[in-house]
């Protein structure tokens, strides 16, 4: 008897926990469809088949529904990025390599996620919790660089980290505004490739 209760709010809980991701996932779709200037309720509740008041029962404003998206593509890329960091064997150079193509995969370089990524540096701008999420991201993804970065490092050149990973993270934000741009993926693998080059010559690894 005393279990009951506890097995029903847990059943409710989880069914609001659904519900927002279920949300979250239609409020992405439409940002990739219409951009975030393009963005209503409406059109968040009609991609997710709800009415407007189930949107409102769930998300107080859709700076909420705006976070709750951003944080659901902030957190595909991270997955694309842990993938690529558990794959076993290769060089520490060759290591790094593939966590930064992780970035740049087919998947991620279509136009609805460029401009989802552009629409999210520039709402972070005016939006707190926005900011929030972007800056998360980036610190994620500097940590895990820095980490591969680390074992590149010969004798004294741990000192020069820092400085080969902030032109690694602003080199890999300038490649995905040049293939927004241009859309050149030969462009693209340079890119790639000269970051890695760098970090060795800078870092004395293999």
């Amino acid at each position: 008897m005393s279990d009951k209760p506890v097995a029903t709010k847990s059943i409710t809980r989880l069914s609001a926990e659904t519900r927002r991701k279920h949300i979250a996932e239609a409020a992405l779709r439409a940002l990739q469809a219409n951009g975030h200037a393009g963005l209503t309720a409406r059109k968040v509740a009609a991609e997710a088949g709800l009415s407007l008041g189930h949107l409102t029962y769930h998300y107080k404003d859709m700076a909420q529904v705006l976070a709750a998206a951003f944080r659901l593509a902030a957190d595909q890329v991270q997955e694309a990025g842990r993938i690529a960091l558990i794959q076993p064997g290769g060089t520490p150079s060759e290591r790094l390599d593939r966590f930064l193509r992780a970035g740049f995969t087919t998947d991620l370089m279509t136009p609805a996620h460029l401009r989802l990524k552009v629409d999210l540096w520039s709402a972070a701008l005016t939006h707190s919790e926005l900011a929030s999420i972007e800056r998360a991201l980036y610190d994620s993804h500097r940590d895990a660089l820095e980490r591969l970065l680390d074992r590149m490092a010969a004798g004294y050149a741990f000192e020069r980290i820092p400085a080969v990973a902030d032109l690694i993270m602003a080199t890999l934000d300038g490649l995905w505004l040049d293939w927004l741009r241009r859309g050149d993926e030969l462009a693209v693998k340079n890119g790639l490739d000269g970051c890695v080059l760098f970090a060795r010559l800078r870092l004395g690894g293999n």
